[in-house]
Parts: structure tokens; C-alpha cells; sequence
């Protein structure tokens, strides 16, 4: 199973689909998670906790 969190479109929107500890979850339980590059900068989480997470971070 893949799972994609997606980066929002508004500008106003802090939140995020997924965060690091639920792309862990994912992970653990078998899934492929990609999450696109910048997703949690609105609310302060780097691509780097993603990929520590397991999650495959890629280019918009």
C-alpha cells in the first residue's frame, strides 16, 4: 500500500496530513509512505523528520 501526503495549496492552511510519528505507524505496518518535499514547513516539521519517519520525500 502507498500512502501520499500531499503539501496543501492554500497558503493559510498550517496543518499537515501526517506527521512523523503517524508516517512511523504507516511504516510500521507495511506501507510505502511518500510525502512531498516541504509538506510540514507550514507547521514546523522539516522533511528530515519524514525520511527519519521512513517516509520517501519528493520534489512538487
Amino acid at each position: 500500500m502507498r500512502i501520499a501526503v500531499v503539501k496543501e495549496s492554500s497558503g493559510s492552511e498550517p496543518r499537515v496530513a501526517a506527521s512523523p510519528d503517524t508516517v512511523k505507524r504507516y511504516v510500521g505496518l507495511g506501507a510505502d509512505v511518500v510525502v512531498s518535499s516541504g509538506a510540514g514547513s507550514a507547521s514546523g516539521v522539516g522533511d528530515g523528520e519524514y525520511e527519519g519517519a521512513g517516509a520517501s520525500v519528493v520534489a512538487d
